[in-house]
């Protein structure tokens, strides 16, 4: 039960950033308006679209500001934050919408748990379009979310809050990150010792639809590649999230699956190779399909168990992607050091 009395107390900021939003931003806005809780105000940062969202977003009450172009989340974010005049900062991705109570629910995890420092959400188990990979990639955010920890190493800006005095302290968001600027501001967090906590009981609905394109990109350059080459240079690596050491060994797995596969074209013994290997992949997936099983038919979780193979797939080509960007960069700041020293001698000389 959550106390609206003693909400009052906090003010929350609502800090929306959108880029070419404008199929789901009156959703959003219409959802943020309809809470129960008072103390708040919305801005929305349009981050340079050219499909009106700023014009659609203007038509609610609430502080538009526009950005000159296209200057990325962590800009839109940092520049909304500069004017805002909460105790609390939620930043809300364009294509999410809350529920009536989730304000009052923030507010009061603040308020009872004082030790937070900052909070992120939980997506629902339903997503906004029907289509398979947009349900897919729900369920798959909502399982990962629901057997999580608590307590959090990442951040995360989609649907995420934080209490004014340490954003200004931890700098705001990197404004170098292009993606995963979320992640990076936790793992600074989490260094500098602040308590990041997932409220799992806190769900928010995504209206965002997938293509079988789409989530692939979305999936290797949005996030498996930047996130192995900021867990190298963070030499930072969590059992949890996207990272859970079953999620790591079903890489690797599901390559062998498709080499045995390949074999058995050749070899018949190699679909005895197929079905041992196939047996270990289910068994460390189990708990998921079980949990799609629960919920969907039987056809969708047959197409959610060959999804989730082959988007291991497509995981590992970008971290293996990942890992050559860090290597690149590791050599150009290795070769760029020797020639500022070649150079210093030279002088010297």
């Amino acid at each position: 039960m959550y106390n609206q009395q003693a909400n009052m107390s906090l003010k929350i900021s609502v800090i929306i950033p959108v880029y070419n939003g404008a199929q789901t931003i009156l959703h959003c806005l219409d959802a943020v308006f309809a809470s129960k809780y008072a103390d708040y105000e919305v801005i929305v940062v349009n981050d340079g679209s050219t499909d009106g969202s700023g014009e659609l977003a203007a038509r609610r009450p609430c502080q538009v500001i526009s950005m000159a172009c296209k200057s990325g989340q962590s800009a839109a974010r940092n520049r909304g934050a500069v004017i805002a005049a909460g105790d609390i900062f939620f930043f809300l991705d364009a294509d999410i919408t809350v529920e009536p109570d989730t304000l009052a629910k923030i507010a009061q995890t603040f308020i009872n748990k004082p030790e937070v420092s900052g909070l992120f959400c939980s997506f629902q188990r339903d997503s906004g379009p029907q289509n398979f990979f947009s349900q897919y990639k729900n369920l798959v955010h909502h399982y990962t979310h629901q057997t999580s920890s608590e307590v959090a190493s990442t951040f995360c800006g989609g649907f995420g809050a934080i209490k004014r005095s340490i954003f200004a302290r931890m700098g705001g968001f990197n404004e170098d990150y292009l993606f995963l600027e979320d992640i990076e501001m936790g793992y600074r967090l989490n260094k500098a010792g602040y308590h990041i906590m997932l409220n799992k009981a806190i769900q928010l609905t995504h209206l965002k639809r997938y293509s079988f394109a789409s989530l692939i990109r979305s999936d290797v350059f949005g996030r498996a590649v930047p996130w192995t080459r900021l867990m190298l240079s963070e030499r930072t690596f969590q059992n949890d999230l996207n990272t859970k050491t079953n999620n790591m060994f079903s890489v690797p797995l599901a390559y062998l699956l498709l080499l045995s596969l390949a074999a058995a074209l050749f070899t018949p013994f190699a679909l005895l190779a197929f079905a041992a290997l196939a047996v270990v992949f289910v068994g460390l997936n189990m708990n998921f399909y079980r949990y799609v099983r629960r919920y969907r038919s039987l056809g969708f979780t047959m197409q959610t168990l060959i999804m989730n193979w082959f988007t291991y797939l497509y995981s590992g080509v970008g971290l293996v992607l990942g890992v050559g960007v860090y290597l690149r960069e590791r050599l150009t700041s290795l070769l760029l050091r020797r020639a500022r020293q070649q150079h210093q001698v030279d002088i010297d000389l």
